[in-house]
């Protein structure tokens, strides 16, 4: 079965590569990684107390 990408798929397809290529020049550093997940950690909580 030959697979068949439609032009949304391609233009999808070449930003994520885009934005691979730029985070592979301009990596986090381990500080920024930790604070963003606290982050998340504290939105997800508060996310979940409300149900």
């Amino acid at each position: 079965m030959e697979i068949i990408l439609n032009e949304y798929h391609k233009k999808v397809n070449a930003e994520k590569k885009a934005s691979v290529a730029y985070w592979k020049l301009h990596p986090r550093s381990r500080k920024e990684s930790l604070r963003r997940l606290k982050l998340l950690r504290e939105q997800r909580l508060a996310n979940l107390s409300n149900w």
